[in-house]
């Protein structure tokens, strides 16, 4: 089976679970410049769209374009046990906009990942693209990106957290496929995307023997500094630095994990972010500044430190508007006491700051789930049962689906979820703002490069020659070669033209990654040629020596269809 535009999902070294395919996107209206390189990459294109024999084009200055816009709504409904409601009708769902009721276009159950409904053509599109066949059931592929953030977790909370983790990835089905990505200052990949146990199970592993805990280490040595000195002016200092560094880091952790919800946006089924963490401070410093200056109950304005409500609101939308749900997991579990306690949440255990402390580290994780339609597992030991209701929610839920294309209005829309049998618990993301054409392919350009996700919607062959050292960079020209069969080509004259956008990002060893640029590209196909003539497009790379990964997208723009290539290139 093929979706629109027959988008197969291909890992670049793992597989992926058999038969599981991507949706395409719809072409859509794009901006026309392309954005500044950033960090130790810049991307100079000088395109020449031409067919194999060299033939040049000039870049388009017209095209047309269609945007659909269609939210796709899981919906968990659970009784006041906590346990799901598989038998609820869709005449009991409403769904409002805005404040506003809208009809629901199509509504399908799923339970133990098996679509269930009157028939394909009632479950929504990306699932019936997504699915595929056993025993005559369509089953839903999950993907679980397990996110550990190691800055404020102590030894022994890691240590229970990851074994509960490994129980979880022990349950996960052979359409499941799972990623692990450690964070401590920086994100560092511990696996690609893959279906295999073994492989998850080992990076979990591997987590036990890192040293980890930046942020609690400064929070350790903050307190010995405060404690050790009667200046108040010497507090108030220690406690401004520790807010400096920890909003830093917080707001690096934030921003990543806002780009690692890409590397879910091109997956199709259920896309689970599952968070652990021991805490992160929404109010860098508030709490420190408080201990320090021994006064509670007072204002940010008070103490000149500033909340991370913006940064966390980014990583909400950018989730709702890729259908990614968040499950955060406080490895920190109940409230200890005593000397163990003290070292391993130490603000949290400070009289005057300790409840205020606590809640400001689970507020943000609280709010990602909450937003996002998902759980915050927060002040429990049992994380067997936690992560259990985790994987339950991502197994039985209802799938709901909104056409959005005639409501007026576009951007971030406010989205509420209610049954009409009361007692009832409803759970699903509270906000959804479409993707255009252009952001997917950019969604999927950032996938590609941060993970081993590749489209083959269209055949694209990447050919490198040999860099040129010019100054202070290097040149790199690159060839993108796709057959012309793969592209829609009208009828001009005594030729055919095809249009395309053709996408390119830069990573680097260190994870310093380009922002992706857009070039235009218009092919010409001379009458006589080959349905299948290959079609060249030359692109220029300045980028500074170093390994480097590449990779090209090249979109259709009458279709949407996508295909990806990747090289890894030392540039020396």
């Amino acid at each position: 089976m093929r979706g629109s535009g027959g988008l197969p999902l291909v890992p670049n070294t793992e597989n992926l679970a058999p038969n599981t395919f991507l949706n395409g996107g719809i072409a859509a209206d794009f901006a026309m410049l392309m954005r500044t390189m950033k960090n130790t990459v810049a991307i100079l294109m000088t395109a020449l769209a031409a067919v194999a024999a060299g033939q040049e084009q000039g870049i388009p200055t017209f095209r047309e374009a269609v945007e659909v816009r269609v939210m796709d709504l899981d919906v968990v409904v659970t009784d006041s046990r906590g346990r799901p409601v598989p038998d609820l009708a869709q005449r009991e769902f409403s769904v409002k906009v805005d404040g506003k009721p809208v009809p629901l276009d199509y509504f399908a159950r799923v339970e133990e990942g098996t679509i269930h409904a009157p028939d394909l053509a009632s479950a929504p599109p990306e699932r019936v693209l997504a699915e595929y066949r056993k025993g005559g059931e369509a089953y839903v592929p999950r993907h679980f990106l397990i996110y550990v953030d190691l800055g404020h977790l102590s030894p022994g909370y890691r240590g229970r957290a990851l074994e509960a983790l490994r129980d979880f990835v022990t349950r996960l089905g052979p359409s499941d496929t799972g990623r692990v990505v450690l964070f401590d200052r920086r994100a560092k990949d511990l696996t690609p995307w893959t279906a295999s146990k073994e492989t998850l199970l080992s990076a979990l592993s591997r987590m036990e023997s890192g040293v980890g805990m930046s942020r609690l280490m400064t929070e350790q040595q903050t307190l010995r500094e405060i404690d050790s000195t009667r200046s108040a002016q010497s507090r108030i200092t220690a406690a401004r630095n520790y807010a400096q560094q920890e909003r830093v880091e917080v707001r690096q952790m934030l921003n990543d994990m806002g780009s690692e919800v890409t590397t879910l946006t091109a997956l199709p089924g259920k896309k689970a972010f599952l968070f652990v963490s021991g805490g992160f401070e929404s109010q860098p410093g508030f709490a420190m500044t408080q201990y320090a200056a021994g006064r509670f109950n007072m204002s940010l304005q008070a103490f000149d430190t500033r909340n991370l409500a913006s940064e966390i609101d980014a990583v909400v939308k950018r989730a709702n508007a890729s259908g990614v749900t968040f499950y955060a997991v406080d490895a920190r579990g109940l409230v200890a006491e005593g000397a163990t306690a003290s070292n391993d949440d130490p603000l949290a255990n400070r009289p005057g700051v300790a409840f205020f402390a606590r809640g400001d580290s689970q507020a943000g994780m609280q709010l990602l789930a909450r937003e996002t339609g998902g759980l915050a597992l927060i002040n429990s030991n049992d994380f067997d049962r936690g992560l259990g209701r985790i994987y339950q929610d991502t197994s039985t839920y209802y799938s709901i689906g909104i056409n959005l294309s005639k409501l007026p209005a576009t951007g971030y829309r406010d989205v509420r979820v209610e049954v009409s049998r009361p007692g009832l618990t409803v759970r699903a993301r509270r906000g959804f703002a479409g993707r255009t054409g252009e952001q997917r392919a950019r969604d999927v350009t950032q996938a590609a490069l941060r993970t081993n996700v590749e489209y083959r919607g269209i055949p694209v062959t990447l050919r490198l020659a040999p860099a040129r050292k010019e100054k202070k960079y290097y040149s790199l020209p690159i060839s993108v070669t796709v057959p012309a069969s793969s592209l829609t080509l009208v009828p001009r004259g005594d030729a055919s033209e095809a249009r395309a956008d053709v996408y390119i990002g830069v990573i680097d060893d260190s994870g310093n990654m380009s922002d992706v640029g857009r070039e235009e590209a218009t092919f010409n196909l001379p009458k006589n040629a080959p349905a299948d003539a290959p079609l060249n497009y030359v692109v220029t790379l300045q980028t500074r020596k170093g390994n480097q990964r590449i990779v090209v997208n090249v979109q259709d723009r009458a279709t949407g269809r996508m295909g990806t290539a990747k090289a890894d290139v030392r540039v020396e």
